[in-house]
């Protein structure tokens, strides 16, 4: 163990191959197939530890950094093989300011703190929807989720997570701790909002909160095969005209108790049950053999998806986009899931979704205004695919890319150029193709932020010479 590390931080801040189960245990991510064995995982409790550990690794030692805020990217962004962890983890502060209807995250923190925290006083703000998560879960941590774009329930209504983000602190690649907003190194603030960790870890987020008292109304329903053309006509017509306060998940999966290939609606609606049924009549006039919806506080529309998004096994994600839903996509989908569970039972417990927010709020923000370049490309459809043996990870790899690249040809000149939803990335894409138009500009500020590429462990951008 490089022990010069305990010259920075004490003992119990400091985590190596040898101290054992602990070691095990913080190395553990999400997916099984995101772990890596670091030399160093140091757990800061402020930005100034952050910056310490930052300078550490860049110094004589020479240490791959990687930023762990909830490691739930199962390409293995939060980790890394013998080099240095900084682990947010303990940095997982939640305050509300009542007054200005502000919500300060800790870059550690988890969606499910925000959420608890800010309904304590009748706020919430737009964040993942699987809670315990950095990308789209409760149980997630919130830095993941953000600096990659982040879509949630209440989307349609407030825009991106990026677009409720008015403040960060940051750490640079020279250990400077730095405030960003749009009157304070407003380059910077552009840049984090959708380039990821390039340019260093957030530390704090400072959000929006919006009046949330009201119930809203989510949960499963259930469809068989045979009405696959059916659904797919009712989620279109109802889809044509959704409205602000209400949202939708279209998942093909192998739900119990058959674990057969099946579609499954998560609708979403920001109000009472009487009103949702009217507002999903359409989805409902289709039969659903299964109703699992019921009234709940928005705390806990966060965490239907979590029982599906449980840590451990081999896991990828793959973003694909789509114009609208339509029949012939819907099928092509689900006939190639059946064949692909059918052919590997191990990856039963994998799903597709298509995430369907409406748009409107999402595109009222210039695609320039952020980094995040996806604004325009469509409905953002994610295989995301799950098993354990590590056998199969090349095949499924593959499966996933031709799915997804299937699902691009289909679309022609619908949909935006950009390569698609980063926070689904597998990590095979180009990061010029996954930041579109805004990857000059990116290089630009990557030479002034992190011109020794520092940060460079999720979609690297390199900078401009």
């Amino acid at each position: 163990m490089p022990t010069d590390i305990l010259t920075v931080f004490p003992k119990d801040q400091v985590l190596t191959p040898e101290d054992g189960e602990a070691y095990e245990r913080i190395i553990k991510r999400w997916a099984d197939n995101a772990s890596r064995r670091a030399q160093i995982v140091v757990l800061p409790t402020s930005a100034q530890e952050v910056s310490k550990a930052i300078l550490f690794a860049t110094g004589d030692i020479g240490l791959e950094i990687a930023i762990r805020g909830g490691g739930h990217s199962p390409s293995g962004s939060s980790s890394s093989e013998g080099g240095l962890v900084i682990d947010l983890s303990k940095m997982n502060a939640v305050a509300v300011d009542t007054e200005q209807s502000l919500i300060k995250v800790g870059g550690g923190a988890l969606w499910e703190d925000v959420d608890r925290e800010a309904a304590k006083h009748g706020l919430a703000t737009v964040g993942g929807t699987v809670s315990h998560t950095g990308k789209a879960v409760s149980h997630s941590r919130v830095g993941g989720l953000t600096v990659g774009g982040g879509y949630g329930w209440l989307t349609p209504k407030y825009g991106l997570v990026i677009d409720n983000l008015v403040e960060a602190e940051v750490v640079l690649a020279n250990g400077d701790v730095v405030q960003c907003s749009e009157r304070e190194n407003a380059d910077l603030f552009w840049a984090i909002r959708g380039a990821g960790s390039n340019f260093g870890p957030v530390t704090t987020f400072t959000f929006k909160g919006y009046p949330q008292t009201n119930p809203c109304w989510s949960g499963l329903l259930v469809f068989t095969p045979r009405q696959l053309t059916d659904l797919s006509n009712a989620i279109s017509s109802w889809f044509h005209d959704v409205a602000e306060n209400e949202g939708g998940l279209l998942v093909i999966a192998s739900p119990p108790p058959a674990f057969q290939p099946a579609p499954v609606f998560i609708p979403f609606y920001n109000g009472p049950v009487t009103e949702a049924k009217e507002k999903f009549k359409a989805l409902y006039d289709v039969g659903p053999v299964a109703d699992m919806t019921q009234e709940m506080p928005y705390e806990a529309v966060n965490k239907v998806q979590n029982p599906m998004a449980s840590h451990g096994d081999r896991k990828l994600f793959k973003a694909a986009a789509i114009a609208n839903v339509n029949p012939d996509l819907l099928s092509y989908l689900f006939e190639q899931y059946s064949k692909l569970v059918a052919e590997h039972p191990d990856a039963g417990q994998s799903v597709i979704i298509t995430e369907l927010y409406g748009r409107e709020k999402i595109l009222s923000v210039p695609s320039s205004a952020t980094a995040f370049a996806n604004r325009d490309s469509g409905l953002v459809v994610n295989l995301s695919l799950r098993w354990k043996d590590a056998g199969l990870d090349k095949k499924l790899h593959g499966w996933a890319t031709t799915i997804a690249n299937h699902v691009k040809s289909l679309q022609g000149s619908t949909i935006g150029k950009a390569a698609g939803y980063s926070n689904y990335g597998l990590g095979n894409e180009r990061a010029r193709d996954m930041f579109g138009e805004n990857y000059d500009r990116l290089s630009e500020l990557k030479a002034k932020y992190d011109p020794q590429s520092v940060f460079k462990k999720w979609y690297p951008i390199t900078p401009k010479a």
